[in-house]
């Protein structure tokens, strides 16, 4: 079976895109992993990564019909340096659909990729411009993906913001990946407002911010491996 997870945030900046494709680099070592780009304000993925998209774009998957694996497959462009990973690139010079339209086009296609785990960075899916109901977007993503991180970075403001907005969209499942910058007791005093605002979503400790070491992800296109991410995460 192949596993389907879900990385986004709740706003622009909380570093959910590398924390995705520092994840499906990490599960790529020894596993075959398909990371689809489908932040629906552009996405900077193939970027990051310093490759040759020649055309390739999830764009070319929507339409007036739903896609098929197929079709979502051969916009996949090859991770030299990761053989196990290949990268659906992003929109680019467009704006996509907000969520629930964009799932409802490729969820068929999602579910029938020929790989052993499919990530897709949605960007912020529950603020998009477009977005009607957090509620009906919460659920096109539990309903497609088995799996669902939360990324949000530790500054009072994006937190409170956070909790608002996952309060409205009430994913039935999920999990919080704290984005920590901050001392390890003020650490501690997020995640007891989280675990009290949010008691259905579950906080984990798996992204430790780096200046330094993002800067060197950007300067090389190598992304940066998360230690023991497969068992403290059961993935």
């Amino acid at each position: 079976m192949t596993t389907l997870i879900a990385v986004f945030t709740t706003r622009a900046g909380q570093s959910s895109t590398y924390w995705s494709l520092s994840l499906a680099w990490t599960l790529a070592e020894r596993r075959r992993v398909v990371l689809m780009d489908c932040d629906m304000e552009g996405g900077t993925i193939a970027d990051l990564l310093f490759l040759d998209v020649n055309g390739h774009s999830l764009a070319n998957c929507f339409g007036e019909r739903t896609t098929t694996s197929h079709a979502l497959e051969a916009q996949a462009v090859s991770v030299r340096e990761r053989p196990g990973l290949r990268v659906i690139p992003g929109l680019r010079g467009t704006f996509g659909y907000e969520i629930t339209e964009c799932l409802r086009q490729l969820r068929p296609a999602v579910a029938g990729v020929d790989a052993d785990v499919v990530i897709a960075d949605l960007g912020h899916p529950l603020a998009h411009p477009g977005l009607r109901s957090p509620r009906a977007a919460a659920e096109a993503i539990c309903t497609v993906f088995s799996r669902v991180f939360v990324i949000l970075r530790d500054e009072p403001a994006l937190i409170s913001r956070s909790i608002d907005v996952l309060r409205a969209a009430r994913l039935s499942h999920g999990e919080l990946v704290i984005c920590s910058q901050r001392s390890r007791l003020y650490h501690e005093t997020i995640v007891e407002s989280l675990e009290r605002e949010l008691p259905d979503l579950p906080v984990r400790d798996g992204w430790v911010w780096d200046e330094r070491r993002a800067a060197r992800m950007a300067e090389t296109g190598l992304p940066i491996v998360l230690p023991n991410v497969e068992s403290e995460f059961n993935l």
